[in-house]
This record gives structure tokens, sequence and C-alpha cells, in this order.
């Protein structure tokens, strides 16, 4: 089955009462969650973007892995 690498941006939206705007970005770090209950929410998925996964570029690094260890 082939592989694809995913990406997603995700958007949380809300308002956080603080001192600043740098106060309010330090808020926002750990004020979001995946309830209402939380002040920063999920609000929507802004973009996703595939692409498919060469299998010989996966083998290549498989490869270095090894060589690595």
């Amino acid at each position: 089955m082939p592989r694809y690498q995913v990406e997603m941006m995700i958007e949380f939206a809300g308002e956080i009462e603080a001192d600043n705007e740098e106060h309010a970005e330090q808020l926002a770090w750990t004020s979001w969650g995946e309830t209402y209950e939380s002040p920063i929410v999920y609000d929507g998925v802004y973009s996703i973007e595939v692409e498919a996964v060469d299998e010989e570029d996966e083998d290549e690094e498989d490869e270095e892995d090894e060589d690595d260890a």
C-alpha cells in the first residue's frame, strides 16, 4: 500500500485575558484544548497537504539509519 506524507494546519481560536500581547501569547501555549471549557478551542482545518512518499527515498533513509547505528 502506498505511503503519503500528510501535513495539516489546524486553527485554534479564542479569547484570553492577559496583561499584554506577549502575556496572551504565553498563555495561549497552554490554554488550548479539545473541549469548549478551554479558552482556546479547535476552530477548523486551515489546509491539508498530501505528498506521495517515494519508496526509493524511504529505502535510502532506512539504509542511512542502519549506517548510523
